[in-house]
């Protein structure tokens, strides 16, 4: 485009971040209007519209599912602008408190941002009480956590990214869970490492898995296969009999700082290794 680009209207097949992040930053420069239709309304997406307009972008629309930009000139920050806490994190934390914590509080994050796993979490036994800027859950130990059906879904439903770790929740959970991975394809081949630590899971095929009554795990040697996966294997390993070897932690950095530390302030025997 040697000439710059010309607002258009487009609308998403498929509903994406990346996708959606790419386009409204570029609609900003481009010439005219531009309208996103069936865009992703997730939080990090209505936080990067809400830093634009601080800096002189004319975007409308925010947190639905159309946005409306105004091609203009450069951008000009004027005052700092916070990021949103990570709520994937902040709900990890939540998961691990559900099935090991008898009381774990949660700060520095967004309870409005995590809606759909506070209420699948309170159904299934927790209980989670609501701060402005804090979450408090009592679930771990001898309570009674109910099995589920799971359903993955775009921001309001529940995230992909805490699939992995709600697993192996619900691998201690009474009666049998489904699971269903609508977003990615072949996210739930982690599973077949969880049933070497013992839990009761069959994989019908690429996006769809079952768990049966709760099972005792062991530890075993495990290998990161990624990011989301590598947090559930770390949160398996804390609640699993015996000693667990985590190998390929370099993708739990990418999204979990100093994790070791942290899981260890809440009693957890946690060391790193360097080989």
């Amino acid at each position: 485009a040697p000439e710059g680009l010309t607002g258009a209207d487009i609308f998403f097949r498929w509903v994406s971040v990346t996708a959606t992040e790419t386009l409204m930053m570029a609609a900003i420069l481009a010439k005219g209007t531009t309208i996103l239709r069936n865009v992703a309304m997730e939080p990090e997406v209505a936080d990067l519209a809400a830093f634009l307009v601080s800096a002189g972008a004319k975007i409308s629309g925010i947190g639905t599912p159309t946005l409306s930009i105004e091609g203009g000139g450069m951008l000009r920050p004027t005052k700092p602008h916070r990021v949103i806490p990570d709520r994937i994190e902040a709900g990890s934390f939540l998961i691990l408190g559900a099935i090991a914590a008898k009381e774990l509080r949660i700060s520095n994050c967004e309870p409005e941002h995590l809606r759909m796993l506070i209420e699948l979490l309170s159904r299934s036994g927790a209980s989670i009480s609501e701060e402005k800027d804090a979450l408090v859950i009592r679930g771990g130990g001898d309570t009674l956590r109910k099995g589920m059906t799971l359903k993955t879904h775009e921001y309001p439903g529940f995230p992909t990214d805490l699939q992995a770790p709600m697993v192996v929740y619900l691998t201690q959970a009474e009666g049998e869970s489904r699971i269903f991975e609508t977003i990615f394809e072949g996210r739930l081949n982690y599973t077949q490492d969880l049933v070497r630590m013992g839990a009761d899971i069959t994989l019908w095929n690429p996006h769809q898995a079952s768990i049966k009554v709760p099972t005792p795990l062991h530890g075993t040697a495990l290998e990161s296969l990624d990011i989301r996966a590598g947090l559930a294997f770390l949160i398996a390993a804390l609640i699993a009999g015996g000693e667990s070897k985590l190998e390929n932690i370099y993708h739990i950095d990418r999204g979990y700082e100093r994790i070791e530390e942290r899981f260890g302030k809440l009693g957890a025997d946690i060391r790193r290794i360097r080989e």
